[in-house]
């Protein structure tokens, strides 16, 4: 068997391979998301979902959702922000566990990259520097505001496990809230949250410590991980490498290795984009490290997992494509 079809654990989690469906907005898409603009999936969220938990990835992590309005990224995000919200959400974990798939969900705060017209009020991040994908200049953070969004981040996990996910993703990548804490480009505060590596990491790891307060030790938390900003004086991969060794020390399961301010997807990038950053990663954690980004054929992902660089491939555009990519990946392979 190869690696790309072992099974793999995270925390007390089982996954019938290591191929995951990663989190991607498709509510900018077309075929999932919340079509009415009220954070609830629709029948075609579950649907979506479903299909693809059917054709046998091992892992699904829903796309980014909101843990509040104040800090939603677009019209038709999914949002976790209200205890009335957990039956809708109910159905959709239950779609995707029903075949065979693990059911993760990507909880997230646009931060400086919000819209007033989305989100009803001014943008903020850690500081008052404007994303560099963005011109909108965002107020600085209270200290009493960063200590509420953690608190939202970790009522959104606890819902989010009420519903009957298996495990929740903290969203600190693509220039959002926490990768605009983690960077230096963004984040000039004076105070405990800026400065030292140790300081920017602060933000996502007092979260990643209250989610883990409300939801239960065992219960797995992963981190998307914005390894690159891809900008001078900004993130590097043996800065992620730094923090994610912080992370799994505060008891993260999965370490996801994506872009910082690049995005997921640098314009022209070649094939498996983030994996010599990954590897950097991996060399630094014991814990599973996933990367994503440009990864479409079976044969390159096994050989970026017995290469070492990774332990999980992420399968995004090529996914969201073709249903039947895992289906098609072995049969390949038996060929």
């Amino acid at each position: 068997m190869s690696l790309l079809f072992s099974p793999i654990k995270i925390g007390n989690l089982t996954l019938r391979n290591r191929i995951v469906m990663p989190p991607m907005a498709t509510a900018i898409e077309g075929p999932g998301g919340s079509r009415e603009d009220t954070g609830l999936p629709s029948d075609t969220t579950v649907a979506y979902y479903a299909e693809r938990a059917k054709k046998q990835v091992g892992m699904v992590i829903v796309e980014h959702t909101y843990v509040t309005k104040r800090g939603k990224a677009h019209k038709g995000q999914l949002g976790l922000e209200s205890d009335d919200a957990v039956p809708v959400f109910e159905r959709l974990a239950q779609a995707i566990r029903a075949n065979g798939a693990v059911a993760a969900i990507q909880l997230n705060h646009v931060g400086a990259l919000g819209n007033p017209e989305v989100t009803g009020h001014e943008p903020v991040g850690p500081s008052d520097k404007p994303n560099p994908r963005s011109e909108r200049k965002p107020r600085g953070m209270t200290k009493g505001e960063i200590l509420e969004v953690q608190g939202l981040f970790a009522a959104a996990a606890k819902r989010a496990r009420l519903a009957g996910f298996d495990a929740v993703e903290i969203h600190s990548a693509h220039g959002y809230l926490g990768s605009q804490f983690l960077s230096p480009l963004t984040n000039t505060r004076t105070d405990e949250y800026g400065g030292s590596s140790e300081n920017r990491a602060r933000f996502i790891l007092e979260t990643v410590a209250k989610v883990k307060a409300l939801v239960g030790r065992d219960y797995p938390v992963f981190v998307r991980l914005g390894s690159v900003d891809g900008i001078e004086g900004g993130f590097t991969p043996e800065d992620a490498a730094v923090v994610a060794k912080m992370l799994e020390d505060a008891g993260v399961a999965l370490i996801d290795v994506s872009g910082g301010f690049m995005g997921s997807r640098p314009a022209g990038a070649g094939p498996g984009y983030f994996v010599p950053a990954a590897s950097t990663i991996k060399n630094a954690v014991s814990v599973p490290v996933m990367v994503t980004g440009g990864i479409t054929e079976a044969a390159f992902a096994e050989k970026v997992l017995k290469d070492g660089h990774a332990d999980l491939i992420g399968i995004g555009r090529a996914l969201l494509r073709d249903p039947d990519w895992v289906m098609k990946a072995k049969e390949s392979e038996s060929m």
